[in-house]
Order: structure tokens, then C-alpha cells, then sequence
């Protein structure tokens, strides 16, 4: 009984797997390198012939949604789906291919990651060998090569020797070769680092036969100057015996901190030195044919000439058309002078462009602001004469139409949020911001919208200059206050009242604006640290009406204070910051 009941659920099982084998849901993302998703990327999904057993082949295209995301249902009837071919373009034109099998639930999720960008591999190392020859073996030496940056190191180096014999594989620093004959060879060195860089370096030199080389040739110049002109001859120059010639002459003239060389086999050669007196040296290295080298040296002096005088008849002299602020500039009647000519023009335009150098005989020019400038005109000529004019000329000023508005709106007990968005320039713009806040604080810039915190609570007095990029200026300022008047004892307002402190920080002095309601009213006044601690006061009558006070405060400690005055009909406080 338990066998029976156990086949059928065996064949049930069966039954099922089939079933769900015929259908099969296909999902998945597809991405770039920094898992961006990749909408309306099409995606080609397909039963693997190969693996169906029943010959179900189906081929799909779908798209990927707005997050990368395709989905697809298989299905196949009278046969069942085991393996899928999935197939998404890569961004270099290639296709990236997965094969997945079907699982048990039918599900088959298929993630792709395309447009890769290829690695990285870096090009700064360097191979570099010397070599040490001595008869037909060559030394070669590696050691000064280099690899690509901190944390890479070579780990191949092949040799190539120039010769029949094979490439010398592995890392070998620093092998030794020998050739079987006289010869020239060029040698490579083929390196490669742990990071992926390649150099190549290539030397060729020769090797000789063990004949001795003569030494009896003899290299030697006589010379012939003019002015700084030097003539020299080698013709009495001899080889090591008769029958030898000279087949290379080498010629090095020390100008200076230059050498300038002459190569070739040129016996009678000439050269011109800069126009400096002084004793200056030649080497002349001679080559014959059977391998000697000689060298010869001497020095050759150069005597000053006596200097052509320098013209003084040319003339600089320029007009101009002007156009509000474009200048056109033509200095075609700048005089050079018989049998001479102007060869540069330097113009200076006055309003810190630079120099405009070369021959421009009519250059225009364009300035930013209106303003005063001097512009001046050197010639120079060929023969060496020099004049220089100048002239001042006046741009127009535009016109300013340049508004400025800000607001002032307390954010917290000292803070204060300000915005100059409204602020404007008619066919112009502001290029510059400047806020001074009332507490001897400046903030300099552009900024349209600054956030301000005050040491302490009082009434400050805030000004914004603006500066537009045609040169307009203008300037506004605000009273702003931060008290709370709860915080402060209240004096009858028919009697006295403290009307300003200024400035509030104060430096070294206040000025004070006292109102009082009756003349000849005897006033005391006072100044109190934060911790009521009396600092300094004073008494003053006071007439009717407004009264200004000065009172120094240049001993008084940085910080807050409170300033009160007294009478005996009433009395007024306020508190104020000493910088």
C-alpha cells in the first residue's frame, strides 16, 4: 500500500514539473559600470536548440523599463523549455551572451553589466640599458630601468642581441653576451610591469677587431678673423701615415654657455660670433680612415667694433577716431627716415590690456569703462632708432541707473537674514557686493544674500555698496534692530530717552543723542558690565530737546555693556558691544 501511494505521488510530482516546464518567466536588470540603469535597452531571449528535446524554439525581444528592469514569459506547448540563450549589444558593437539553465520554479533572472570601460594600463615605465664592451663580449646593464609609479615592479625583460641567436627570455638585470664577429649591432630590451606597462629601448654600437688603433695623426686650424667673422683652415691637418685620410672633422665653437657643432669633413670652414668681444675657444677632433682621432684647441679673440650711431630722426606720432568706447588707432604718418624703416610698433593702450606688440600700424581697441587713459605709441626702426608718442584720451562714462534694495529679517536672537535679489542695473549688471554690517564687520564679494549673527543685541546701521561692470557705484543703508524691548527697563517717555548709540560696537568713542523733555535737567549717566559692575559714570544738564554726548571708551574692556541714564523725573537703558 505505502509503494502504491508513493508512485502516485511520484507521477504527481512529475505531472507537475511538466507542466511548469512548458512556461518559464524570464526577469532581470541591465546596468552601466556605476549600476545606472539603462532604459529601452533591448534584450533577445531564445530557447537553446540545442538543449530541447522536442524542437520548442522561441526567440523574444523585449525593452527595459525606466530602471533597467525586462521581464518575458516562455512557453511552449507539446515540449518542455531546460536552457535559454540571453543576449544584450555591449556598447563597443559587441554582444554579451549568457546561457542560463531552467530551474525547478521556472524562474530564470539574467542580470547584465555592459559599457565597461576597458582597464587602465599605464605607459610612464622605461627600459634603459648600458653597456660595457671589452674585445667581443658586451655587458649589458638594466638596473636604471623603471616601472610605471610606486607599486609596480618589472617582471619581464627579454633581450634581443642584435645577432643570430634567440631572445634572451625571463628578467635578467644584467646579462652578458658574445658575438662571434666585428661588427655593428643594434641591441633591444623589451620590458613589462606587474601593471600591464611595455617600453622598448634599442642601442647600436659596434664591435672591433683586436687591432691596435694608430695614435700618430695630428689635427690642427689656423685662423683668419674679420671683424667677428673667423676663417679656419685644417688643411695641414695628416693622418697617421702616408696613405691615411681623414674621414670625419668635427668642429666646436664655444659661444658663450652655447657649443655649436659642425659635423661632417668640411677643411676650410667659417663662423660668425654674437656681437660680444671676448677669447673664445674651438676644438677640432679629426678621424682618418684607419681609426685614429686627434684633437686640437686654440683660442680665437673677438675685438669690439667700433658702434654705428643710432639715428635719432624717426618719429613716433599716431591720430584716432573714437565711438563712444571703441578707439581706432592709425599711426601711418610715423616718420622712420631716409633709407630706413619701421620695424615694430609697441602699443600701450593705457588701460592695463598689456603691450601690443609687432607692426600693427592701425589696431582699434575696445575699452570696459569710461575713464580717462594715455595711450602711448614706441617705434623702433631697422637701423636702431627709437621715438615714443602718447596722448590722453576720454571714454564716456555710461549712464548709471542702478537700484539697490535689500531687506533685513531676524531669524533668531542676534541673526539676521538679508536679501538684495531686488537690487538692479538697467542694461548693465552687478559685479560686486560689499556689506558693512554696523559692527566694523565687512563682507566683500557678490553675494546677494548674506546670513549675519551680531555679538550682541542693539541697533546696527547696514550699508550695501553694489559696483555694476560698467564702473557704476552706489550705496544704501538701513537701520536694523536687534532688542527685545521686554528685556530692557522702559523709561516715561515724557521725561528722557536715550534716541542713538553710534556707533554700536563702539571702538574708542560713543556719541550719544539724549531727548529731554525740560531744560536744565541734572543727568547722570552710566556704563555697567553684564555682571552690573559700574565701570564709569558721569553727569551732564541737559537742555530741552535732543542733547549729543561723547563719551570715551577706549579703556574699557572688549564686551557687552549697558548704558543708563538717570534723572529724577525718569530714566532709560540700553546695551551696547565695545570691539
Amino acid at each position: 500500500m505505502k509503494n502504491f501511494l508513493g508512485s502516485i505521488a511520484i507521477c504527481c510530482l512529475f505531472l507537475v514539473n511538466t507542466v511548469l516546464a512548458n512556461t518559464v518567466i524570464v526577469k532581470g536588470t541591465v546596468k552601466d559600470a556605476n549600476q545606472k540603469p539603462i532604459a529601452n535597452k533591448k534584450v533577445t531571449i531564445s530557447t537553446d536548440s540545442l538543449n530541447s528535446a522536442t524542437g520548442c524554439f522561441i526567440t523574444h525581444t523585449v525593452l527595459t523599463n525606466p530602471n533597467g528592469y525586462y521581464i518575458d514569459t516562455l512557453k511552449c506547448l507539446g515540449g518542455d523549455i531546460r536552457k535559454l540563450k540571453i543576449a544584450v549589444e555591449n556598447c563597443n558593437g559587441t554582444v554579451i551572451i549568457k546561457d542560463p539553465n531552467v530551474t525547478l520554479n521556472n524562474i530564470v533572472e539574467s542580470n547584465f553589466v555592459i559599457c565597461v570601460p576597458p582597464p587602465t594600463v599605464p605607459n610612464n615605465c622605461k627600459a634603459f640599458f648600458a653597456i660595457n664592451i671589452t674585445g667581443k663580449s658586451v655587458k649589458f646593464k638594466s638596473f636604471e630601468s623603471i616601472a610605471a609609479g610606486p607599486g609596480d615592479s618589472i617582471i619581464s625583460r627579454s633581450w634581443g642581441f642584435g645577432d643570430s641567436s634567440s631572445i634572451l627570455s625571463g628578467n635578467r638585470i644584467d646579462p652578458m653576451h658574445e658575438y662571434a664577429k666585428a661588427g655593428s649591432y643594434q641591441a633591444c630590451l623589451y620590458i613589462k610591469t606587474k601593471a600591464g606597462c611595455e617600453s622598448k629601448y634599442c642601442l647600436s654600437f659596434n664591435i672591433k677587431d683586436s687591432v691596435s688603433t694608430p695614435t700618430n695623426c695630428k689635427a690642427v686650424f689656423s685662423t683668419t678673423i674679420k671683424d667677428s667673422t673667423v676663417y679656419f683652415n685644417s688643411e695641414k691637418s695628416v693622418g697617421a701615415f702616408s696613405g691615411d685620410s681623414i674621414i670625419n672633422r668635427f668642429w666646436y665653437y664655444l659661444n658663450g654657455k652655447d657649443t655649436i657643432a659642425l659635423v661632417g669633413n668640411v677643411v676650410n670652414p667659417s663662423y660668425t660670433y654674437r656681437a660680444v668681444p671676448g677669447t673664445y675657444k674651438v676644438n677640432l677632433i679629426i678621424t682618418t680612415k684607419s681609426g685614429c682621432k686627434s684633437t686640437y684647441t686654440d683660442s680665437v679673440i673677438i675685438k669690439p667694433t667700433s658702434p654705428q650711431p643710432i639715428p635719432t630722426n624717426c618719429r613716433a606720432f599716431f591720430n584716432f577716431k573714437q565711438e563712444q568706447n571703441q578707439v581706432k588707432f592709425n599711426s601711418a604718418d610715423a616718420i622712420a627716415g631716409p633709407g630706413d624703416s619701421i620695424i615694430n610698433r609697441y602699443w600701450i593702450f593705457g588701460d592695463g590690456s598689456g603691450i601690443q606688440d609687432g607692426n600693427r600700424i592701425d589696431p582699434p581697441h575696445t575699452y570696459a569703462r569710461g575713464g580717462s587713459y594715455t595711450v602711448i605709441l614706441y617705434i623702433k626702426t631697422k637701423k636702431g632708432c627709437e621715438s615714443k608718442y602718447a596722448i590722453t584720451i576720454q571714454i564716456p562714462k555710461p549712464d548709471c541707473a542702478v537700484k539697490i534694495q535689500f531687506s533685513a529679517e531676524r531669524t533668531g536672537t542676534k541673526k539676521v537674514q538679508f536679501n538684495s535679489s531686488l537690487s538692479s542695473a538697467a542694461n548693465d549688471s552687478i559685479v560686486s557686493r560689499t556689506w558693512k554690517f554696523g559692527d566694523n564687520t565687512t563682507l566683500s564679494g557678490n553675494q546677494v544674500k548674506p546670513l549675519k549673527e551680531y555679538p550682541i543685541q542693539g541697533a546696527y546701521t547696514v550699508c550695501l555698496k553694489v559696483k555694476t561692470a560698467n564702473g557704476c557705484e552706489a550705496e544704501l543703508c538701513k537701520p536694523v534692530m536687534l532688542q527685545d524691548s521686554t528685556n530692557l527697563p522702559q523709561a516715561p517717555k515724557d521725561y528722557i530717552r536715550i534716541v542713538s548709540i553710534n556707533p554700536n560696537p563702539v571702538a574708542y568713542r560713543m556719541i550719544l543723542t539724549i531727548w529731554s523733555r525740560n531744560n536744565q535737567t541734572d543727568t547722570e549717566v552710566s556704563i555697567y558690565d553684564i555682571y552690573g559692575q559700574l565701570k564709569r559714570t558721569l553727569t551732564k544738564q541737559l537742555i530741552q530737546g535732543n542733547n549729543v554726548l561723547e563719551i570715551n571708551t577706549e579703556l574699557l574692556p572688549k564686551g557687552p555693556y549697558y548704558l543708563k541714564v538717570s534723572s529724577k523725573n525718569g530714566k532709560d537703558s540700553r546695551a551696547f558691544y565695545k570691539l
